[in-house]
């Protein structure tokens, strides 16, 4: 089967993104110019975002506009947009990011030249402000088609579930809703365990030799930046994460989301000084009830695989 860009839609989901949505937008055009069509969510933003959405929508015919009445973040926002696609392929873009003009016309080449892909990964470009950095995805060969599990290990290396994205690449659709996979319902980390699901779960896919497309980085009013609850949610991300591969038909793979999880709670410890302090209790009450959802003996397995610094951290939480 012959794909073009009348075969993707991309769904964009954006809250108070009013300063780099219009850069965003205007990437998207090459490719909206030969088919492509682009579902826009509103996340119930208080700026100019809704306005500049529905301007964008009424000049292009395959753009449609979702305005959300409340704000559900970004994971349910890409949820209820991914329900309705209508195409064979879709991907994704944030509200700060932008593409090269040709991007989403070459992955989409990947699928017509190897057939039942289930998704196709890219690299992407890291961006602090002037500073560009290109990130490779973490596997050694390009444009050949593998059976995705061969993305997963090993444990001491990072790997594609490592690199917790799913915009640096496209996705069959059938395959998404065959395994009605979504995003968390969550503000921030809710693409984590999809990408697991993603490797676990697909028979074929493919990491193209692409990168333009452009991860905006260092923006204040980012998540990432921020100290409250929603810093949280990455407990909620690891507990679904960890509940999915225990009860997979894979117990290979369980000792490399151990030590996924071990290394993301002791990310957030380490950065405790930018968290509120009612918000550095619950992490650490949380942290701790992650860590009793893993079997003791995988549990010391990984504890005890870590250096001595980030174990101690670890082992004073289960006290």
């Amino acid at each position: 089967m012959v794909f073009t860009l009348a075969d993707v839609t991309i769904v964009l989901p954006a809250f108070n993104a009013e300063t780099t949505l219009g850069d965003t937008l205007k990437s998207l055009e090459p490719s909206l110019a030969e088919g492509m069509s682009l579902i826009l969510v509103d996340d119930a933003s208080t700026d100019q975002t809704p306005q500049i959405m529905t301007q964008f929508a009424d000049r292009w015919k395959t753009v449609s506009f979702m305005p959300m009445e409340k704000n559900v973040g970004a994971g349910v926002a890409r949820n209820i947009a991914m329900d309705a696609v209508n195409t064979p392929l879709m991907t994704f873009i944030d509200g700060d990011d932008w593409v090269g003009e040709s991007y989403y016309k070459n992955l989409v080449r990947r699928f017509t030249d190897f057939p039942d892909l289930d998704f196709v990964r890219s690299h992407f470009i890291e961006c602090y402000g002037t500073q560009r950095g290109l990130r490779r995805a973490a596997f050694p060969f390009c444009d050949v088609p593998f059976d995705p599990k061969l993305g997963i290990l090993p444990d001491e290396r990072t790997t594609l579930v490592d690199q917790a994205h799913v915009w640096p690449g496209m996705y069959s659709t059938e395959f998404l809703n065959r395994h009605a996979m979504r995003f968390l319902p969550l503000q921030t980390a809710e693409e984590r365990k999809l990408v697991w699901e993603r490797q676990m779960l697909a028979k074929k896919c493919l990491v193209a030799e692409e990168n333009q497309i452009f991860y905006r980085r260092g923006i204040s009013s980012s998540l990432t930046h921020i100290g409250d609850e929603r810093q949280l949610d990455i407990l909620a991300a690891l507990k679904e994460l960890l509940a999915f591969v225990m009860s997979s038909d894979h117990p290979e793979f369980l000792q490399k989301a151990v030590r996924q999880s071990l290394a993301m709670i002791c990310f957030h410890l380490d950065r405790f000084d930018r968290l509120l302090p009612h918000v550095q209790s619950l992490m650490r009450k949380g942290g701790r009830e992650v860590l009793l959802l893993i079997p003791p003996a995988d549990r010391d397995e990984g504890l005890h695989r870590i250096d001595a610094r980030r174990r101690t951290m670890l082992e004073d939480l289960l006290k």
